[in-house]
Parts: structure tokens; C-alpha cells; sequence
């Protein structure tokens, strides 16, 4: 174990003790993903061929230009305004911007860190890749026919230093987000909720006074999401390319995820008065919004492999990114 793994521990078993014994587990994934000194994305994530996992943006420039061309047509539906911007949140250290200003390098493009300011008015585009399901979530468990939350805690037995256990909701908006699943028929069953989704998309819709947002992420409507496959839930842990679903392992060493639940946000966003536009896999989102790109790569060389072809199919193949991946529009046409 790293040094710096140890001491993340100790932080986290520090705070468990002084808050009477027990966190929730999003308090747990905030201080092993964020804590501002060891926490996984303070460091640099390691993405790519050598890193931990591979995004949209490491397969290469090819997502970046598809992108550059949705925020020019966003641009000339709002009329090409003179205070248009993008802004993006998870900005992968820039490369993402790079990419598109590449292809549209008059773009007025703003790239949002974890803590970063965030414009007070918006007019244009926000755009999230990846950005919602690295939010710290709330872990609820039915026992008994009702929801419990499930805590973190100290143990001393078994070679891991924290345990979950069960305990009353923390939080009224867990037990509304909740309100309308048949408890009595999912004993056992284990989930995520993400609150912070919802508090990001509140926010956002009060700064954006017209325009769009465009979230991508891994996840899936309501009705999939709570599934009777996904009865242990969607949170995944990813180190070195391989997926495992101990968030007490490696902390700080590795990624904690968890998948977006699309259907809250579509309704959450409509309170706010956003219209969904659009809710699709990546593959259906890249064929509308780059086809002439797509044209351009299937008619050049024909036949034969290509960087470009190699990104497109990594991009937009079911078994790789394109089923994974959801793509959410939504729109705000003026104050409501």
C-alpha cells in the first residue's frame, strides 16, 4: 500500500470517529475521489492506454470535432449571438477544448474543473462528458421492505479497514428520489442515488438564459436503471482497465463510479424549464450530429483502416462506447 493510501485512510477513519461512528457513503466517495491533497482527481487520472479507463476524449480528436460541429449549429439556431460560449465541466485537462477549438477556433470555450468558477450568465452551450456519474452518490438498501441507508464504518476484522452498514435515510430528498419504487417487492435490492445531479442540473438551468445542455454519460432511463438485473446496483471501481465493485480497495487509487439515472433529470430539468430535446445512445448522437464527418471518412480511402475509421468504430460501436454511453439535450429557450 501507498503512503499516501494509508493517509487517506486514516483521514476518512478520522472523520468516521468524530462524527459518532459512521458516514454516508457519499461522504466517503467525496473525500476519496476530491479530498484536496489525495483524493483520485486531485492527482491526475489516468486515462488512456496505460491509465485506468478510456473516455470519449483518449480514443482521440475525432469526438472533439463531432462536438465542435453541435456547438456551431447550437450557435446559428440561437441566432450566432455575441456572448455564446461553451462551458464544459470534467474538462480532461483541456484535451477535450483542444480538440474542438482545432475545428471551431472561434468559439468562445470554457472548461469548468471540480471547484472551478462557474459563469454567473450563460448563454450557448454547457456541456458534461463523464462528469455526472463521478459524482458522489448515496448507497440505499431495502431491508425488511423498507429503504435504509447504508453507512460507512471502522472495522478491525477482516483485512479492510471500513464496512457498510445500514441505518434511516439520511436525507427527505433520498426518500422522495424514492418514493414511487415498490419497496415491498425489492428486498435486498441495493442502489445508488445521486442527489448532486440534481443540485449541478438546479444550478445550471438558473445560470443558462437560453441555450442547451448537453450531458454524456454511462447510465440509463428509470425504468432500466432500476431493473431486476441492477439489484446490486451500478457502482463500479476502475484500476488499471479492470472493473471491481470494492470501493474500500485502493482508495485514492482508483476511480469510483456510479451510472446516471436519466429519467430524474429530465424531470428535474423541466421543473427548471428545460425542454428535453433529445435522449439517445452515442451512436444515434454521432450520426445525427457528424454525418458529414462520417461521410467524409467513409469516402476517404475507402475500404482500408485509418486512424479516423479505428476512433469512429471505438466511438459508435454497441459492444464498445456507442450502447454505453447516453446523450442528453435539453433547452432552455429564455427565463422562466
Amino acid at each position: 500500500m501507498h503512503v499516501t493510501e494509508q493517509e487517506l485512510r486514516d483521514e476518512i477513519a478520522g472523520e468516521i470517529t468524530s462524527n459518532g461512528g459512521r458516514i454516508t457513503f457519499e461522504r466517503f466517495m467525496e473525500i476519496a475521489l476530491y479530498h484536496p491533497r489525495l483524493g483520485y482527481y486531485t492527482k491526475t487520472p489516468r486515462i488512456g492506454r496505460d491509465g485506468d479507463f478510456f473516455t470519449n476524449v483518449s480514443v482521440g480528436p475525432l469526438f472533439g470535432r463531432i462536438l465542435a460541429e453541435q456547438f456551431l449549429k447550437f450557435r446559428d439556431e440561437l441566432g450566432n449571438p455575441p456572448d455564446f460560449k461553451v462551458v464544459e465541466f470534467g474538462g480532461h485537462k483541456g484535451q477535450l477544448r483542444e480538440d474542438v477549438l482545432r475545428e471551431a477556433p472561434d468559439l468562445d470555450y470554457h472548461v469548468v474543473e471540480s471547484g472551478g468558477t462557474i459563469p454567473d450568465s450563460i448563454t450557448g452551450c454547457v456541456f458534461s462528458n463523464e462528469f455526472l456519474d463521478a459524482l458522489p452518490v448515496h448507497r440505499v438498501k431495502v431491508v425488511g421492505g423498507q429503504w435504509q441507508e447504508l453507512y460507512v464504518t471502522t472495522q478491525s476484522e477482516g483485512g479492510c479497514p471500513f464496512a457498510e452498514v445500514s441505518g434511516p435515510l439520511s436525507s427527505p430528498r433520498i426518500e422522495e428520489y424514492l418514493r414511487d419504487l415498490p419497496a415491498h417487492l425489492m428486498d435486498g435490492y441495493t442502489t445508488e442515488i445521486n442527489l448532486r445531479s440534481w443540485d449541478w442540473l438546479d444550478d445550471i438551468a438558473r445560470r443558462l438564459t437560453r441555450g442547451y445542455i448537453i450531458t454524456v454519460d454511462y447510465g440509463h432511463e428509470r425504468k432500466d436503471y432500476f431493473a431486476p438485473h441492477r439489484k446490486d446496483g451500478t457502482l463500479l471501481c476502475y484500476h488499471r482497465h479492470t472493473q471491481n465493485t470494492n470501493p474500500f480497495d485502493r482508495i485514492g487509487a482508483q476511480d469510483i463510479t456510479a451510472h446516471v439515472e436519466f429519467s430524474s433529470l429530465m424531470e428535474r430539468g423541466e421543473r427548471s424549464g428545460l425542454v428535453t430535446v433529445l435522449f439517445c445512445d452515442q451512436t444515434r448522437f454521432i450520426l445525427d450530429a457528424g454525418h458529414e464527418i462520417i461521410e467524409s471518412i467513409a469516402s476517404l480511402n475507402a475500404g482500408q483502416w485509418s486512424p479516423q475509421r479505428n476512433q469512429l468504430h471505438q466511438l459508435m460501436h454497441p459492444s464498445m462506447m456507442g450502447r454505453a454511453f447516453k446523450v442528453l439535450i435539453q433547452r432552455k429557450i429564455s427565463h422562466t
